[in-house]
């Protein structure tokens, strides 16, 4: 057994990246964060090390699986805040405003390095908001869904780029016109989603090898009209094209509790914002 703190300290270091955010959420330093998290680590024989910016654990974490249970349980009975992995651009419109038991992580211009759903299998956040590329497949019963909201996306391009000079240019014009860019704040999932998607959507013409005509430049995909991101700086204009695909939002817990009173009200928040972004912003449809 460790103490709610120490736990505490482990897991938002893990989610966080970092002992100042984790500090901050813990009301504590960051030597205390160190200090809590070696207490935990050897309460359970693991060890800890940075790999590719994401904190990975060496050892038997069966122990620790079923502390985090427990921690879990707690959380859900109100003895500590509960944990909710946010989205960058998401955090502003509707994360301002969570119920009283609930709190996110900080803006991050990176992302998290952890996949969410890793997040919340392994217990260390209690829900999280999730893209399509990210969501649990339909299968998938240790989660429950439950959507939030749609909108279309449009692909951007500078407006000095070439292929902004088309009118309705056709998916092959964009495929050998440009290339795909992401931002730094996309999740790896969806980044790994974007690439596929545009190119599997915007095939070069046979006579272009992608990325090696005169007249390439970098387009990018943009979301929900309420998003507020740094890539909300950046100076350009939508293309007159289809893109086939939605964007979609999801709230997800552990189905074992998907009735939690706490996440039916999480759940009603996140929804009655929407509803209310919604009003000023038609192209987002709210799911209810």
């Amino acid at each position: 057994m460790v103490t709610e703190e120490a736990l505490e300290a482990l897991d938002l270091l893990i989610w966080l990246g970092n002992g100042t955010h984790a500090g901050e959420l813990a009301h504590c330093n960051q030597s205390t964060v160190s200090r809590r998290v070696q207490q935990t680590l050897a309460s359970f024989n693991l060890k800890l090390r940075r790999v590719s910016e994401a904190w990975q654990m060496t050892g038997d974490p069966l122990l620790l699986h079923l502390e985090r249970q427990l921690h879990q349980r707690s959380r859900f009975l109100g003895r500590r805040a509960l944990r909710l992995q946010a989205l960058c651009w998401s955090s502003a419109a509707l994360c301002n405003n969570l119920p009283p038991r609930w709190f996110s992580n900080p803006f991050s211009t990176f992302g998290s390095a952890h996949h969410c759903l890793e997040l919340l299998d392994q217990r260390v956040v209690d829900a999280c908001l999730a893209t399509l590329p990210e969501r649990p497949a339909s299968d998938d019963t240790r989660f429950a869904c439950f959507d939030l909201f749609h909108s279309p996306i449009h692909l951007v391009t500078s407006p000095t780029a070439l292929v902004s000079r088309l009118t309705r240019p056709s998916s092959a014009e964009i495929g050998t016109h440009c290339h795909i860019a992401t931002f730094p704040f996309n999740p790896r999932p969806q980044k790994q989603f974007i690439h596929g998607f545009f190119a599997h959507h915007f095939q070069p013409s046979d006579t272009h090898k992608r990325g090696q005509h005169p007249g390439t430049g970098s387009c990018l995909f943009r979301q929900q009209p309420h998003a507020q991101s740094p890539g909300d700086k950046i100076d350009v204009i939508s293309l007159e094209v289809d893109v086939p695909s939605h964007y979609v939002e999801s709230l997800v817990v552990l189905h074992e509790y998907r009735k939690e009173p706490a996440v039916a009200q999480l759940v009603e928040q996140l929804r009655r914002q929407i509803l209310e972004l919604s009003r000023s912003e038609p192209q987002l449809i709210a799911v209810h």
